[in-house]
């Protein structure tokens, strides 16, 4: 349905490596889901990227919404993955 992405750079020891922040909202049960081997802030973002819509005067979409956080096999931490 919409399909939207960005770049942003993880951290393997002192070397960055750019990731691609793909993220896709379709038709079914309302839910938002992170993939691309996410650590424990990267998870927590869908509450920072729902108040940061809302307080924006947007409706929060009740749709199927999947971000995708590629390459997957580089671990990635932080807040530096928000949309």
């Amino acid at each position: 349905m919409a399909f939207a992405r960005t770049g942003s750079v993880a951290l393997l020891g002192v070397d960055g490596v750019v990731v691609e922040v793909q993220a896709d909202i379709e038709p079914g049960l309302a839910a938002f889901t992170i993939v691309g081997l996410p650590d424990k802030a990267v998870n927590e973002s869908r509450d920072r990227v729902r108040a940061a819509v809302v307080n924006s005067g947007e409706k929060w979409p009740l749709r199927k919404l999947t971000v995708g956080l590629s390459p997957a096999s580089v671990p990635k931490s932080g807040s530096g993955f928000d949309l």
